[in-house]
């Protein structure tokens, strides 16, 4: 959805004044002191040559030219005073207020909207539109004053010119529509270009976060992969180089002819005037007040139109990053059904589940129905791209099947608030990563309310307690030197202990292992699985694997294919069938005997 610029105007600033009502103050005082300091000037100027043409009191005009150059200087003082405080406010609102509502956005919103590649996209344009203090909506917090200011200015001076010189205003008019529609014109080509700038924008924005991501930095330096990285940033640099270049030169043409403008406004005004000094119909003292007044129109027309180009680029930014949060959750709903009411252990069945990816041409998994009963432990394998994962994210919650049915515990998911419905699940996925936070916040997932006994005990269960008593700060240790320079690292064997103290603590009735030991040995992952199942005996549990010798110890093996059940049995089943399962198994066995 697009949104006028009035509309995103009304926009910014109601989000901007709702926490931080001050900005009006700031905002009105700088209003009038904008007005009033150019004022100052030309009747300071024009009272001078008032004084000087009239034999004025020698006294008299020295006590009027300080008073009021001294009401110039406080007016400048308060003008600076509050342009530096109102902008000063732009910033930290812009990096306190959209920052929080974009990102406390991103953590809410259905996962759906933030996997899929023109998701991110979207986001990566959002989080632009307020990561400068001259782009987006800091810039439109910049150049609404300055567009209304300018305004007002440029109504009041043209009524004073309309009064004395009415030629010289439409002269002066004529000449701004004409520069308005060329700067239209280059505002056209810029937003014709936009899309090519943004890209360029996030392209550059992820080369740099993983050129300084510490989990790079080896194969970075062994690889010499920062020669490559260079020449990426000096490509991408380049292009948005000669993309800028066109923009420049088309509102170059739309400056120069303004600039061009500008002179022969100030030309025709400035004869105009003197003619009507040489003839009689207007005294110096008046020429002098005009000829301020009409230098004064000209700088207000001049930044009216500046603010008013501005804020037709700035506006698409904010469409960006209000684009971003029109995305409504489709899961959020409110809902009767209780997980905590729900009748442990817990049953999940599939029924004629079908779902395609957004954008996708194919289904990934298409009329599936199985049934997990109660406190069974499940296995689910299969090759890459068997919809493995698919079928985890669609349990749990993350998507909604496109047609057909998944029941827990006989009830629809559909039905649930999402909330609630996650609360029934331990998940460690394969790519699962300690946050930059203390061992306990991220075993608890929390920084308040932590339960002590119970945080010991998931880190005992896990194996961890040796590990953490090592530590000075114990689970009070920082993950990594993000946030405290006496950070650790884990080995990867230490983050999947850290991810199952994590399950255990949350202790949830319906336990998800999503290949998390990939990057372990076949005998590790295979005792790290039976620790699992050990400790969770009372849980419905699902687990994923490519080693098959790793989930024998399953009540039940389900073998995928393109996202269909292909196979279905225990391990020993499976093997007397003598197909597909037993064909790979025997292929991994040859290389892991000490598994088998």
């Amino acid at each position: 959805m697009q949104y006028s610029l009035f509309n995103n105007i009304i926009y910014v600033y109601k989000e901007s004044f709702k926490k931080y009502p001050r900005i009006k103050w700031f905002l009105s005082l700088n209003f009038i002191t904008e007005l009033l300091v150019p004022f100052f000037t030309v009747v300071i100027t024009t009272l001078l040559v008032y004084s000087l043409t009239h034999n004025v009191d020698v006294e008299t005009y020295i006590l009027v030219i300080c008073g009021l150059i001294l009401a110039a200087y406080i007016l400048e003082a308060v003008r600076f005073w509050s342009f530096t405080r109102y902008n000063s406010e732009n910033t930290f609102t812009r990096a306190s207020t959209f920052w929080i509502k974009i990102a406390e956005h991103q953590l809410k919103t259905d996962y759906m909207n933030v996997e899929a590649k023109d998701r991110r996209t979207i986001i990566s344009k959002a989080f632009a539109a307020i990561s400068s203090n001259f782009y987006g909506i800091e810039m439109m917090l910049k150049q609404v004053p300055l567009l209304v200011i300018n305004f007002v200015g440029m109504i009041i001076y043209a009524c004073l010119i309309a009064v004395y010189v009415p030629l010289v205003l439409w002269i002066l008019l004529a000449m701004s529509i004409v520069n308005f529609f060329l700067t239209k014109r280059a505002n056209k080509y810029m937003l014709k270009k936009n899309d090519s700038m943004r890209d360029e924008f996030i392209e550059k924005y992820y080369l740099s976060k993983d050129s300084t991501n510490p989990n790079y930095g080896k194969d970075i330096r062994i690889y010499n992969i920062g020669k490559w990285f260079d020449e990426l940033f000096v490509r991408l640099t380049k292009n948005r180089k000669n993309i800028i270049k066109g923009i420049e030169g088309k509102f170059l043409f739309a400056n120069l002819s303004n600039t061009i403008f500008l002179f022969i406004r100030d030309i025709a005004g400035y004869l105009i005037l003197l003619n009507l000094v040489v003839n009689g119909s207007i005294d110096l003292t008046t020429f002098t007040f005009l000829i301020g007044i009409v230098t004064g129109f000209s700088m207000w027309l001049n930044g009216f139109t500046l603010s008013l180009n501005e804020l037709r680029g700035t506006n698409i930014r904010v469409n960006d990053f209000r684009k971003c949060l029109t995305h409504d959750n489709q899961y959020d709903k409110e809902s009767e059904i209780k997980s905590s009411d729900l009748t442990k252990p817990i049953t999940i069945e599939f029924k004629d589940v079908t779902f395609s990816y957004p954008g996708a041409e194919t289904p990934t998994i298409k009329d599936l129905s199985f049934k997990i009963d109660a406190g069974e432990k499940v296995a689910l394998v299969g090759s890459n791209g068997a919809g493995k994962t698919t079928i985890i994210k669609l349990i749990v919650g993350l998507y909604q099947p496109d047609s057909g049915s998944i029941l827990v515990n006989g009830v629809d998911t559909s039905k649930y608030n999402i909330d609630d419905y996650m609360r029934l699940f331990s998940v460690v996925f394969q790519d699962s990563e300690p946050l930059s936070l203390t061992i306990e916040n991220n075993i608890s997932c929390s920084d308040t309310d932590i339960d002590s006994k119970k945080l010991q005990e998931a880190i005992f269960k896990a194996g961890l307690k040796e590990k953490i008593d090592s530590l000075e700060n114990k689970e009070k240790s920082y993950i990594t030197q993000t946030f405290d320079k006496s950070g650790i690292r884990l080995s990867g064997g230490e983050n999947q202990k850290l991810m199952l103290a994590r399950s255990l603590y949350k202790d949830a009735p319906i336990l998800i292992l999503d290949e998390p030991t990939a990057a372990l040995d076949p005998i590790a992952e295979e005792e790290m699985y039976l620790k699992y199942k050990d400790l969770v005996k009372d849980s419905t549990s699902i687990f994923i694997s490519h080693r098959l010798s790793s989930t024998k110890f399953c009540d039940r093996i389900i073998y995928l294919d393109s996202g269909k059940i292909v196979e279905e049995g225990t391990h020993q089943e499976l093997i007397k069938l003598s197909k597909l399962y037993k064909s790979v198994y025997d292929t991994q066995a040859q290389y892991y005997k000490e598994s088998v």
